[in-house]
């Protein structure tokens, strides 16, 4: 049962991530910047006729960027400035829906297993 509880809790961490990027977040092309900061990257993007400097977080989902390579990145709307990877959205999406997945096939066997 304690493992029905952490699938459902980790499924809610997923969504909630998923719908915060998804809602706070524009996709947008950025130019790789730099990588001479040990925790961030910086791109440079377009935005309303301006380019802009993004700082994104370097994480499991964005380990190393080389520089003027092209990446799509998602800022965040009311602050420009910082930004997450664009594949960073659809990773989320990926874990939610497979602890999801996880989460029905063992309420499935609990059901089962309840009904023997």
């Amino acid at each position: 049962m304690e493992a029905l509880v952490m699938g459902i809790l980790l499924d809610m961490i997923f969504f909630a991530r998923f719908l915060y990027i998804k809602t706070q977040f524009y996709k947008t092309k950025g130019v790789a910047n730099g990588n001479d900061r040990r925790y961030t990257s910086e791109f440079i993007y377009g935005y309303r006729g301006h380019n802009y400097v993004c700082s994104v977080k370097k994480n499991i989902f964005s380990m190393y960027h080389e520089r003027e390579s092209v990446y799509t990145i998602c800022v965040k709307k009311d602050n420009p400035y910082n930004g997450v990877m664009g594949n960073e959205q659809t990773i989320y999406m990926i874990l939610g829906i497979m602890w999801f997945v996880f989460d029905v096939l063992y309420i499935t066997i609990l059901v089962l297993d309840g009904l023997n």
